[in-house]
């Protein structure tokens, strides 16, 4: 990872710990805005992800996942702006679904390292989990708006941490001969 890359993911990071502490101050308006940033982050992947099958994975062996996977968020993510101020615990159970997805992905990547010998498998490992426990914490509290707030907010501070610490760890360069 490039210094550069280290400084921006730093700065992303104390930026997540604001922004989750801001939120958590509020929790009522908190509710609103990390409903509208999840729509308008699967909206924005999705888009991404449909650029990149126009661009390049179209002429790429299993470039229609990519355009599948594309439109699906792109949908999702127009849905779930659509419920902003419709049904508080529909978009409760959407966050509980990201998370629960990178959890799963974490740990599968987790796993997946660790037996390549790789030492971030750590971090990774720590990320699922934590990502796992948001997800039965909110849904736990899942008749309260207020809480699955903290919980959020508590998860986002979890995250920019670990990144500051992924970002401050030495990595190996590997030359190819």
């Amino acid at each position: 990872m490039s210094k550069t890359r280290r400084i921006w993911n730093i700065l992303v990071a104390i930026m997540m710990i604001q922004a989750a502490a801001a939120l958590m101050m509020v929790p009522s308006a908190g509710f609103i805005l990390i409903a509208f940033f999840v729509g308008m982050l699967l909206a924005f992947r999705g888009i991404k992800f449909l650029i990149y099958y126009v661009t390049h994975a179209q002429h790429m062996t299993g470039g229609k996942w990519i355009l599948l996977v594309g439109l699906i968020m792109f949908d999702l993510g127009i849905f779930a702006m659509e419920l902003l101020d419709k049904a508080s615990a529909i978009l409760i159970i959407y966050v509980v679904a990201i998370h629960l997805i990178y959890g799963v992905l974490g740990i599968v990547r987790a796993v997946s390292n660790k037996k390549d010998g790789n030492s971030g498998w750590k971090i990774d490992f720590a990320q699922g989990i934590g990502n796992l426990i948001l997800v039965a914490l909110c849904l736990i509290f899942i008749k309260h708006v207020e809480i699955p707030v903290y919980i959020y907010g508590a998860g986002v501070i979890y995250s920019a941490v670990l990144k500051i610490i992924t970002s401050l760890k030495k990595t190996a360069i590997v030359y190819v001969q």
